[in-house]
C-alpha cells in the first residue's frame, strides 16, 4: 500500500526543514539505505550550501507538493516525486525528492537540486 499524499508531503517537509535548520545528519537519516550509501551528511550540506549561495540564501521552506506518482524509469519501490520550494531573498529554488516505500516506511531514494 502506498503512502498518502499527506504522508509524502510530511516526509518532504521534514527533509526540507532539516536542511534549512542545518541538521544534515537528520536529513541524511531520511534517505533510503541504497541512496545513503552513495552520499553523506557532509555532501548534503555542500549541495545545499551551493544552491543556497546561488539564490542569495534560503529564508524558508515553502509547502511541498506531490508532482508525479508515475514517470518513465521510476524504480519499483518509488511512489512519488515531491517538489520542496526553497524561498530566498533574491529568488526561489527547490529540491525535488524521490520518495520510495521501504519496509521501514517512506524514505528518499533520490534528490534533484534546483528547479526541474
Amino acid at each position: 500500500m502506498n503512502a498518502s499524499h499527506e504522508t509524502l508531503i510530511g516526509v518532504a517537509a521534514a527533509f526540507g526543514a532539516a536542511l534549512h535548520s542545518g541538521d544534515f545528519s537528520a536529513a541524511y537519516a531520511m534517505l533510503c539505505e541504497s541512496f545513503a550509501s552513495s552520499t553523506s551528511p557532509a555532501q548534503l550540506a555542500e549541495e545545499y550550501a551551493l544552491l543556497a549561495e546561488d539564490m542569495g540564501g534560503v529564508t524558508g521552506i515553502g509547502q511541498p507538493s506531490v508532482i508525479l506518482e508515475e514517470w518513465p524509469g521510476m524504480a519499483e519501490q518509488d511512489v512519488a516525486l515531491v517538489y520542496v520550494p526553497l524561498e530566498g531573498d533574491i529568488y526561489s529554488e527547490a529540491v525535488t525528492v524521490t520518495i520510495a516505500q521501504s519496509s521501514a516506511g517512506p524514505c528518499l531514494s533520490g534528490l534533484e537540486w534546483g528547479r526541474p
